[in-house]
């Protein structure tokens, strides 16, 4: 299947633009006249630019359409009415071009199965689960509450790295005022005293003057750097080669398996909890896992729960998973609530990596602190031992 961007007027005049999923032109052509819409053009969309529109409009759209839907309205009365609330243009357009597709006889799934750039595809596969059920409106609320908690949880992951960072480049700047602009002047006061200069104190010295005739090209190193691990994490053995090596260290690796077991126990108890099935779940679930060796780990899930095997004994029989996340799974399957276990298992391991990071930005600060003035100390102790130094100069 490929995407055709399409334009298209009904009977009446009036014009239709989108985006659809279709095995080739004439397919596309065929599918919107059986919506009694008449193509005026069709063309490929799939090298589009990605929509780019703010999380926080996305689940806002998501709260309005469940809260109107739960009130009774119909859904292409919903989505104009919010339509006509939109702030935002970009995606006010996607949700007008929502609104035609519904009115042209598709349904919620199908209309936004054609921008999984904007709404991903979790939404796609609960909106369908809660099109079979008949639970639209609720199972729209419940996938807006998973937005906004995985918001949330990168907000605060993001909060807590901003005051060290901030703590460390002032510190870095004022390094480098230090040995670019201070430590100098006392070297060319020894220059012109022809009298050496303390070892330490020449050190510094020639590291400002570095600094002041080659510090720019430090920046454009650090890009070059920069973009080519980007280039180097782009490609297949790169990105497996770094996966594996972090994976080899206990504290990177606690970090990675609690972040992604964060996301991938929330994605798949939510829509285990919204009536999509455990196999399709899984498979969504498992897509969303970031590092290769730990997704490489997991590939063999899904045929064990194809064959009939419980989730809890595949987590149970290997040891690089937490044994509290055999033992709830376990639990929730005898009790027939998988995914309330798998939503408990996301708190859980959310809440951990919360504490484990915090502590990590609570040691960072005066670690940070203490590298600072350990090294300012140094910059002074060696202008104060270059300038006891002047009393031995020889007149």
């Amino acid at each position: 299947m490929a995407s055709f961007q399409y334009q298209a007027r009904d009977s009446s005049g009036a014009t239709h633009r989108g985006v659809m999923e279709a095995l080739s032109e004439s397919d596309a052509a065929r599918k919107l006249k059986s919506s009694k819409l008449f193509p005026v053009s069709i063309k490929a969309a799939n090298g589009r630019r990605k929509r780019r529109i703010p999380e926080e409009h996305i689940i806002r759209f998501f709260f309005d359409l469940s809260d109107l839907m739960v009130a009774g309205l119909p859904l292409d009365r919903a989505l104009s009415l919010i339509s006509a609330n939109q702030t935002h243009k970009r995606f006010q357009r996607v949700v007008q071009e929502l609104f035609e597709s519904v009115q042209a006889g598709n349904d919620l799934s199908g209309a936004m199965s054609q921008y999984r750039d904007v709404f991903g595809a979790l939404s796609d596969h609960m909106i369908r689960a809660g099109e079979a059920s008949g639970a639209l409106g609720p199972i729209l609320k419940r996938l807006a509450q998973y937005l906004e908690q995985r918001r949330i949880f990168r907000q605060s992951m993001m909060s807590a790295m901003i005051y060290p960072a901030i703590l460390l480049s002032t510190s870095t700047v004022s390094v480098v005022i230090l040995l670019v602009y201070v430590i100098p002047r006392f070297g060319q006061i020894f220059h012109e005293l022809n009298q050496p200069v303390p070892l330490i104190t020449q050190v510094l010295i020639d590291t400002g003057l570095w600094l002041r005739q080659y510090g720019w090209a430090v920046p454009l190193v650090a890009a070059a750097a920069l973009l080519a691990g980007k280039y180097l994490l782009r490609r297949p053995g790169g990105r497996r080669a770094l996966d594996k090596f972090l994976f080899q260290f206990p504290f990177s690796r606690y970090l990675i398996l609690f972040s992604e077991m964060t996301r991938f126990c929330r994605t798949l108890g939510t829509m285990l909890e919204s009536g999509v099935p455990l196999l399709r779940a899984l498979t969504l679930g498992q897509g969303l896992i970031m590092n290769g060796r730990l997704r490489e780990s997991m590939d063999p899930l899904h045929q064990e729960i194809k064959v009939g095997r419980s989730m809890s004994n595949f987590f149970r029989s290997r040891a690089a998973f937490p044994a509290r996340m055999g033992t709830i799974l376990r639990i929730s399957e005898e009790q027939g609530n998988l995914g309330a276990g798998l939503l408990s298992l996301s708190e859980y391991f959310e809440k951990e990596l919360q504490r484990t990071l915090q502590r990590i930005m609570t040691m960072a600060e005066p670690l940070v602190i203490l590298c600072t003035g350990g090294f300012i100390g140094v910059i002074v102790m060696s202008m104060f031992s270059a300038i006891f130094g002047i009393n031995n100069i020889r007149f």
